[in-house]
């Protein structure tokens, strides 16, 4: 059970973070239905707060620091410090808990995973989710050219950020997969950042070139890499999880981000 007053005195490398804000991230929601297929580990995800207590050892962070990072849920916690940064720079606390999980997820996806180049084509599902409005701006950041689907509702939402309206389609039907087709002719995609499952994977797959990557980060529909492979070939197919990361790759990414949005690069997403 949570127990939000329960403290405990940062050991070597740790901090106390008094939390001033948490994100609630699909994983959770999932996992308190009973949905999530296997283990999500505690409850929590976006972490905002002030550094509250220092324990040994930890040079890049002071009492008193605006952090981020990702914790449980709690009034205070205290967690390795490899994986604290600072908040970015202007965002009030409810807008810097839009950053950690998302713009972590689609960093990690977009600049790691799959090296995007300037020209590339990339296919966001779900764009209008966390995950999805942070790739559509690193992704429109790096100079991809990006084709989103969403639902009908949020389009201008996607077209407000920078997305032709031409390369924006439903995600409740398939028919995305030929009205992108029609644009991107026999070159394809290529890339597709995936949450989507069952006959959207198959779709998605199909616009893929030869030697495009497609990134997985559901949990639903989860495909054999060498039956991908064998059925579109120099398809690249991986799955991946933010929480196999060590503190370390976190931090170093989350201080990538927040550089990106001190820059003026990157936005908070919406909240509420």
């Amino acid at each position: 059970s949570l127990q939000p007053m329960d403290r405990r005195t940062p050991g070597p490398d740790e901090v106390e973070i008094a939390v001033t804000a948490s994100g609630l991230n699909f994983r959770s929601v999932l996992d308190a239905l009973g949905l999530y297929p296997g283990d999500a580990g505690p409850l929590g995800g976006d972490c905002v707060g002030t550094v509250s207590a220092v324990g040994s050892g930890v040079q890049h962070l002071a009492v008193g620091d605006a952090v981020m990072t990702i914790a449980p849920f709690g009034r205070f916690v205290t967690v390795d410090a490899g994986g604290v940064v600072r908040q970015p720079q202007a965002l009030t606390p409810a807008q810097a808990a839009t950053v950690p999980v998302p713009f972590l997820t689609a960093w990690l996806a977009l600049r790691e995973l799959k090296q995007l180049q300037p020209g590339e084509r990339v296919l966001i599902h779900a764009a209008a989710g966390g995950v999805g409005l942070a790739a559509v701006q690193l992704a429109l950041w790096g100079g991809a050219e990006v084709f989103a689907t969403a639902s009908p509702t949020k389009w201008a939402a996607l077209e407000a950020m920078g997305v032709a309206r031409t390369h924006i389609a439903s995600s409740r039907t398939l028919e995305f997969a030929e009205d992108f087709r029609k644009i991107c002719g026999p070159r394809g995609m290529d890339v597709v950042l995936n949450s989507l499952a069952g006959e959207f994977v198959d779709a998605s797959l199909s616009l893929l070139k030869a030697g495009g990557h497609f990134v997985e980060m559901g949990k639903i529909d989860l495909r054999d890499p060498a039956a991908v492979a064998a059925a579109h070939p120099g398809v690249r197919y991986q799955v991946f999880d933010i929480l196999e990361l060590g503190v370390e790759r976190t931090r170093a990414i989350l201080e990538q981000v927040t550089q990106g949005f001190n820059a003026g690069h990157l936005r908070a997403l919406p909240a509420q």
